[in-house]
């Protein structure tokens, strides 16, 4: 039973009983893959459907009987037996003289274009002829029909040949007995005919009528397909074996149009294999197609029996009358014979039919039958294409369509995987004409479906309503798919930019990840900065998570709709891991239990953020993971600022120490002051010469924007350019420039612990008498230090120490400018020349460094 006649079928009951639906929301209903119509309603709308059409109730109390669970089966089952019993209802009426002239016309719509140049005509159809037709056909029937039944009593007795694996995997049970194509081999015995014997004149009519038989598929005793058990039927051509008896001059013009009767067996086993509705709807219409060529050529061999019938008919006139023909069935068995060798389905037969159309420019005649075959086949796969760009359905049972449905969870994948995986693209199922426009049919369903994700609903009577219909000679089709994908990407974008606010979204997300709420930024490492300090093992992140909510609602970001989604987040490895994952393509939310002992909660923390659908498609997994990396390096350097800050504080009380000992200071506040610059350099560099630029060039971009994927493209433009200028994504820069950072809070420490031990001093200097103790030289601190643990060596002295710093600082830096001039000298880039003249200003490191171990 075939899905197509199915369609047509319900399309003329709709239409008949004047119901508001169409056939594709029927059918729609009764796929029901949510489970949500009852077969109660289903059989009210089928009521609804048959209540022009006699005995329509039967049909619908079969249904509700029944009480499918595959309703949509059950309905195409249903459409196929209502089809099957008007044939029969039909058949069954008495044939009186009025029907002569509707078997007349009967005969004119069975020109199919290909064959209606061929037609044999070569007299007025009268009403005689008519009926001998009539009677010739009853009486092969009779005699297929006894054939069958001869088949069902010997079906243990099948001969080996019937054995032989088939290639062709869409048949799944062989081919009926009653198609016309030398089925009756080896089921009756034949009786044999001696003809050596008798005239060439008597000899001919014989022949002639055994060829005409092979012609359509039926064997006699000398004309017969021959047995070969290399060859899998319907593949190769048939081969014929010729009695020996037939006179010489016989066989030759038999053996010319013997191929015609090749090609036919091999397009008549092909309409045969294609039958079950395992091979698909395309399949399925092109069968549909080719039986109508089929029947045509049938009609072409009847006229021919009936001039045999009357003597008119000699070899000479069957070859003249059959010579059109021959053209017509050969491009037919080679189209057939190349999709049953690839193996095709669905979108891969039309790309074969659409190439073999291409490799036929010149020959017109077979332009022509293999355009009307690939219009004829494009039918379901064009009312799926519709479905789907309009509706965002897929009805695809045999999986035949360009678009593949990935079953997932909402709730477990909101962020990226809907967007990326939920519907993918068959790059075997496109059909060559459509390959241009595969990604805007994909983005076209997607649309739709977001939409209605959201719970909105599409506003279809602005949607463009034309058909959706393959044409070989011109691609209007393409014009309406254009249409259909304008439609749905305008739906989308003014949803979620004015309903969902996208914008106000990513404003939110620039205040916390790129540090732009700076009063929020001030209190929370005022509140975090001792947690931050500890290790990660012994953090709580409820403790953080609830000092986040304090700080939110005590500066101004508590004026922010959005702040609730942000929320804190304890990565269990440092930035330079996480780039080094984005790099390598792995999931960097997937956490790996690794040592994270020797790692401070300052390298761990970030934000996380919760967008919701459909914002998530724009502020996903990624690209939350790329605000992180930006946010990680920002926040780290912003902390090692407060460090230094905190230090150059502290440094003001050494103006009560005694000379000696504030002397000692002196290059410790150089270095000091060279790491504050350089720190709040990176700052600035990052935030007001990488930042904001691209951040005025994306919103620009945003006023711009036709659909949602220009929203995508720009946003990860945007992230690419920050996290590429700010020089993360080179791990060995990346990692200097921490370095950098890990020297300076080494420093802070340092300082930190020598202020503390010169302060014990100079409190003791004024307790004690100067003449007991003093503690204003260098010598006498060390001593200090060498009483209480410190970081210095035993043998270092402050100084000593202090250069230790700054070497190691100047090292880095002039490591760090050196590369970073390699990377703008390779690609020229103002910003990184910019970093480089703020850092190294009037080449101070340059010209007074370089030189330097």
């Amino acid at each position: 039973m075939s899905e197509v006649r199915a369609k047509k079928a319900l399309a003329e009951l709709v239409k008949k009983s004047g119901t508001t639906y169409s056939a594709d929301n029927i059918f729609t209903f009764f796929r029901n893959k949510d489970g949500k119509v009852s077969n109660k309603r289903l059989g009210a709308l089928l009521a609804q459907i048959f209540k022009t059409t006699p005995n329509g109730a039967k049909y619908v109390e079969e249904f509700v009987s029944s009480n499918p669970k595959d309703t949509y089966g059950a309905l195409i089952v249903l459409l196929n037996t209502f089809v099957q019993d008007c044939k029969n209802a039909h058949a069954e009426k008495p044939l009186a003289g009025p029907e002569v002239d509707s078997v007349s016309k009967r005969a004119k719509i069975f020109e199919s274009p290909p064959l209606s140049s061929t037609r044999i005509v070569t007299e007025q159809i009268t009403p005689e002829s008519v009926q001998e037709i009539r009677e010739k056909i009853v009486q092969t029937t009779i005699g297929a029909a006894a054939a069958a039944a001869g088949v069902n009593r010997s079906a243990g007795s099948l001969p080996a040949a019937a054995l032989i694996p088939q290639t062709f995997e869409y048949l799944s049970k062989k081919g009926s007995i009653v198609t016309w194509n030398f089925n009756y081999e080896d089921l009756y015995p034949m009786q044999s005919k001696n003809v050596a014997a008798i005239p060439l004149s008597s000899q001919e009519p014989i022949v002639l009528k055994e060829l005409l038989d092979c012609l359509v598929g039926v064997k006699g005793s000398l004309l017969s397909p021959k047995k070969s058990s290399r060859n899998v039927v319907g593949v190769y051509p048939v081969e014929f074996e010729i009695s020996e008896q037939i006179e010489d001059s016989l066989k030759d013009i038999v053996r010319e149009i013997l191929p015609l009767a090749s090609h036919y067996s091999q397009v008549q086993d092909f309409i045969a294999a294609s039958s079950s509705l395992e091979s698909g709807q395309i399949l399925q219409a092109l069968r549909a197609a080719l039986q109508s060529i089929v029947n045509d050529y049938y009609l072409s061999i009847t006229q021919l029996e009936d001039l045999f019938l009357k003597q008119q008919l000699t070899f000479h006139k069957l070859l003249y009358f059959l010579r059109p023909v021959f053209h017509t069935m050969e491009v037919l068995a080679e189209t057939v014979t190349a999709i049953r060798q690839t193996n095709c389905r669905g979108g891969t037969v039309l790309t074969l039919l659409h190439d073999k159309i291409t490799s036929t420019t010149g020959d017109e005649k077979s332009q022509k039958v293999l355009i009307h075959l690939i219009e004829q086949a494009a039918v379901p796969y064009m009312e799926m294409l519709q479905l789907w760009i309009r509706e965002g359905v897929i009805s695809d049972p045999r999986r035949e369509f360009l678009i593949e449905h990935n079953v997932m969870d909402l709730a477990e994948n909101e962020l990226m995987d809907y967007w990326e995986r939920q519907y993918t693209i068959r790059a075997d199922k496109v059909p060559c004409f459509l390959n241009k426009y595969a990604d805007v049919i994909l983005r076209t369903g997607k649309y739709l479906n977001v939409i209605r994700e959201c719970g909105s609903s599409v506003d279809y009577q602005q949607q463009v309503t034309a058909t959706l219909r393959y044409t070989h000679s011109d691609q209007g089709y393409i014009t309406t798919i254009e249409d259909a994908y304008n439609f749905a990407s305008s739906s989308l974008l003014n949803l979620i930019m004015d309903k969902y606010n996208l914008m106000g979204r990513l404003y939110s997300v620039k205040r916390y990840f790129l540090l732009q709420q700076g009063d929020f930024i001030s209190q929370f490492m005022d509140a975090c900065e001792e947690d931050l300090n500890k290790d990660v093992d012994n953090l709580r992140p409820m403790r953080l998570e609830n000092l986040l909510e304090v700080t939110l609602n005590m500066s101004s970001a508590r004026y922010d709709e959005y702040h609730d989604d942000l929320k804190t987040q304890l990565l269990p490895y440092g930035i330079v891991t996480q780039i080094s994952k984005i790099v390598k393509k792995e999931d960097v939310f997937l956490d790996a239990l690794g040592d994270t002992s020797q790692l401070k909660g300052i390298e761990c923390f970030t934000f996380s953020y919760n967008a919701q659908w459909p914002v998530s498609i724009v502020l996903n997994r990624l690209t939350i993971s790329k605000y992180q990396m930006i946010f990680r390096q920002l926040f780290y350097l912003k902390y090692v600022e407060r460090i230094l800050c905190r230090v150059w504080i502290a440094n003001n009380r050494t103006k009560q120490f005694a000379p000696q000992t504030a002397k000692l200071y002196r290059s410790a506040f150089t270095l000091r002051q060279k790491m504050l610059i350089a720190i709040q350099n990176f700052e600035s560099y990052m935030m007001i010469e990488v930042i904001e630029p691209n951040w005025h060039i994306f919103y620009q971009n945003i006023k711009q924007i036709k659909n949602i994927d220009d929203v995508l493209n720009y946003h990860q433009d945007f992230l690419d350019q920050c996290i590429k200028n700010c020089m993360l994504t080179d791990p060995d820069l990346l990692k200097n420039i921490i370095n950098l950072c890990n020297i300076c809070i080494q420093f802070c420490a340092f300082l930190a612990e020598a202020q503390r031990h010169f302060v014990d001093a100079e409190l003791c200097s004024m307790l004690a008498s100067t003449d007991d103790f003093s503690l204003s030289s260098e010598s006498d601190y060390d001593f200090a230090c060498q009483q209480d643990a410190t970081t210095m060596e035993p043998t270092e002295t402050f100084s000593e120490r202090v250069e230790h710093f700054r070497a190691d600082f100047t090292n880095l830096l002039l490591s760090l400018l050196r590369k970073i001039t390699d990377i703008a000298t390779q690609n020229p880039s103002e910003k990184f020349i910019n970093l480089i003249h703020r850092i190294n200003f009037n080449s101070y490191y340059s010209d007074n460094f370089e030189s330097c171990p």
